[in-house]
């Protein structure tokens, strides 16, 4: 179409059709004429009676406008619906250029094709007009002109009718065209539409690209004959349950035929040298305005890879139930609503379930489950709804109470569960019973920790408490400086060992020995507080270290007693056996002090009273 631009003509704004500049579209129609003279119409009639019989043959449509123009351009009659149409009054128009519409780019295509239906070189002239009413809203118009010189009404008549609503609609149904055109080519589906007699109409890139048969081979084809052809030439379609499917059995012409809507047929193609392709098929009828059928579409998903994950799927949850059922943790798994479902054989010992109580579809309770000190959990801090909140769980120590008086020691980890965009799916927590292990690492830190002849504390643990006492001191007030001992606080070391303990051991046997060894760190822990520590450093040397209150007087009563206690007569191996202890004792209360030294301190006691003790005896035998 040729686009031309309307202005107003000047000094006048009363006829709509003289408004703002508009957009016209021309049509000429009707075949071209000879030429004959153009009769002079001269100036326009005055005499309202005589324009009113002069033009009472041009009828007049209540949606219609009717114009009469003279050869020349000019207006000689508008009728009155032109004010209804347009919103201002048309009297104005009469005997103004109708020409002085159109700017300098589009009046002279208009002029020349008024030119020809003046000459009769055209039946008529159609236009199609976009201008602005008084009120401002834009009206698209149609416009026929046609030659009426030799008639009474002597001069071209312009038929104007608002054609606004039908270009709307027009405009409509080409977006509508245009976007369903789009959505279909755009669908990742393959799509195929029939008519009513089952005759392609239209398929998709997406179809095309599916089963590797272009457009222009099935467009316009009956559906039932293409798929005869493609049973001669290798591809069957088979249903779910293996049977071939015949041309008119095709989902789509079901639809058709039965008028109903169809979803989720899945169909297997089988294509010679190719893998089978699972396909899922689903059909709507397409009705017209009077309810009959009209056709049907379908739309195709390749479903191979879906159903082959689906079997692998299969396998792999045959596999992990395997896996659940013969693992030693207990493993638990919740959904992003909270309800188990997961729980394995080993979580349910652990847990002390009996036969035929299902946890799975219940929220996680915390009754059978303590802190590690023993208190009961809260719902909140149950491990499962930890990993649901997000929080990451590694080697989290709980108790499970099984419920016939057995606490096992557990150790947890556990996380969510989200898929890759980052929605919660759940929480799994796996229970790892360590009790056994806790065991031994108790042993292996008491053994680390003790002597194991005797049970005693060793040198590790005799450095740790010692250290613990004299640090102890820094809560006392200092001691005066003029103070001689008196009763203030300390600590008192004591290191001693047995007299003539070698003879023992090597005269009746190390077993023997041994067993005087631990008779005597028995008396030791039997006289001693239990705050106090006892150790042994090796061979017959042990050290007692006590909190004193009273000054060094305590700590000489305490020597006298481990001393008594020792001399007492053993019974070991059926034999009475006596054995002496020379025992060296040391007082600090400086918070400050070194217990290495004062363990050398307490050696260099001990080896004097063995040395007076030596003394002593040789004189007696002199």
């Amino acid at each position: 179409m040729t686009k031309f631009e309307s202005r107003p003509l000047p000094g006048d704004a009363a006829f709509g059709l003289f408004g703002p500049p508009v957009v016209v579209d021309h049509r000429a129609q009707d075949r071209a004429v000879p030429s004959r003279p153009v009769p002079d119409l001269g100036s326009p009639d005055q005499n309202g009676s005589a324009a009113e019989h002069r033009f009472h043959t041009v009828a007049e449509h209540e949606l219609d406008v009717v114009a009469v123009m003279s050869a020349e351009g000019r207006f000689i009659f508008v009728s009155a619906s032109a004010e209804r149409l347009f919103g201002y009054d048309p009297s104005s128009a009469i005997g103004q250029d109708a020409f002085g519409l159109f700017d300098s780019l589009s009046v002279e295509p208009v002029r020349a094709m008024f030119n020809d239906l003046v000459a009769r070189r055209r039946l008529s002239v159609s236009l199609e007009v976009q201008t602005v009413r008084a009120d401002g809203k834009t009206i698209d118009l149609e416009m026929t002109a046609a030659n009426h010189l030799d008639d009474p009404i002597g001069g071209i008549v312009v038929n104007v009718r608002d054609i606004t609503d039908r270009k709307h609609f027009e405009q409509r149904m080409r977006e509508v065209d245009h976007r369903q055109a789009t959505i279909i080519e755009s669908l990742a589906d393959g799509v195929m539409m029939v008519d009513e007699r089952g005759t392609v109409v239209r398929v998709n890139e997406a179809f095309e690209v599916m089963f590797e048969a272009p457009r222009v081979r099935l467009v316009g084809r009956r559906l039932d004959d293409l798929v005869a052809v493609g049973n001669q030439t290798g591809v069957e379609l088979l249903d779910a349950d293996g049977d071939v499917i015949d041309g008119d059995e095709h989902p789509l012409l079901v639809g058709l035929r039965e008028g109903r809507r169809s979803v989720g047929i899945v169909v297997e193609v089988r294509r010679r040298g190719r893998s089978p392709m699972w396909v899922r098929v689903n059909t709507q009828v397409i009705r017209g305005t009077d309810g009959q059928v009209v056709g049907a579409v379908a739309s195709f998903s390749d479903i191979s890879a879906a159903r082959l994950a689906a079997h692998e799927l299969r396998h792999e949850e045959q596999f992990l139930q395997v896996l659940l059922d013969t693992l030693d943790e207990g493993i638990v798994a919740c959904d992003a609503e909270g309800r188990m479902t997961v729980f394995n054989p080993a979580a349910r010992r652990l847990h002390g379930l009996a036969e035929g109580v299902d946890p799975i579809g219940r929220v996680p309770s915390s009754r059978a489950l303590r802190q590690p000190d023993g208190s009961a959990m809260e719902p909140e801090d149950n491990p499962l709804m930890l990993a649901m909140s997000g929080e990451r769980l590694r080697d989290v120590q709980v108790i499970v109470d099984s419920g016939d008086g057995v606490q096992r020691k557990v150790s947890v980890n556990g996380q969510a569960l989200v898929d890759d965009e980052g929605w919660m799916l759940g929480a799994v927590v796996a229970f790892h019973d360590v009790t056994e292990q806790k065991l031994n690492e108790e042993r292996l830190a008491e053994l680390a920790m003790h002597d194991p002849l005797t049970g005693l504390a060793n040198r590790t643990l005799l450095a740790e408490r010692l250290q613990v006492a004299i640090d102890g001191l820094a809560q006392h007030p200092p001691a005066a400086p003029d103070s001689e001992g008196g009763d203030k606080p300390g600590v008192a070391v004591f290191l001693l060992d047995l007299d003539e303990f070698k003879e023992i051991n090597d005269g009746l046997g190390h077993d023997v020995g041994d067993d005087m060894l631990i008779a005597v760190a028995r008396r030791l822990s039997a006289i001693v507080r239990p705050s106090d520590t006892v150790a042994r450093l090796g061979g017959d040397e042990f050290v007692v270290v006590c909190d004193i209150e009273s000054g060094e007087e305590e700590m000489l009563r305490i020597a006298e007693r481990i001393s008594t206690a020792l001399a007492r007569p053993y019974r070991i191996d059926g034999r009475t056996m006596a054995v002496l202890a020379s025992v060296g004792g040391v007082f600090a209360d400086n918070p400050d002090t070194d217990p290495s030294k004062l363990l050398s301190r307490a050696d260099d006691a001990m080896y004097g009273v063995k040395w007076s003790r030596r003394r002593q005896r040789r004189s007696m035998m002199d």
